[in-house]
């Protein structure tokens, strides 16, 4: 479910779900959490929709699988660390210590012109 909110859109429903999913016990990288809030604060990653795929945190452009990744994702590593990835590839962009630090790397690299998420049936209108 997406909100608009002035100038994006907000995929609330799905952060709080990709949030809800990481706290349940068992979780290998609890710092994730403190990822997807921190990335959930940022407007312009808001619009985009979040997901989790082998505990790294990516971002689409489309609302539904076959997910479209234009952005960095996310991975929590086990040292405390974050690594930063380039879309579509384990090649680093680089390393940062905090989820703060990891989210202001994606946002860096954010592709101009980058609009909010969309289901895929939108996209083919």
């Amino acid at each position: 479910m997406w909100r608009h909110t002035g100038s994006s859109y907000f995929w609330s429903g799905q952060w709080h779900h990709e949030r809800h999913e990481v706290l349940k016990p068992g979780t290998a990288y609890p710092d994730i959490v403190s990822l997807i809030e921190a990335a959930g604060a940022v407007p312009k990653l808001q619009q985009l929709y979040p997901f989790t795929s082998h505990f790294s945190l990516n971002f689409g452009c489309f609302t539904s699988y076959p997910w479209s990744v234009q952005v960095p994702s996310v991975d929590p590593l086990s040292d405390g660390r974050f690594r930063v990835r380039r879309p579509r590839s384990a090649d680093a962009i680089g390393f940062a210590r905090t989820g703060d630090d990891a989210v202001s790397l994606v946002v860096d690299k954010l592709p101009a012109g980058l609009g909010p998420a969309v289901a895929r049936d939108q996209a083919d209108r």
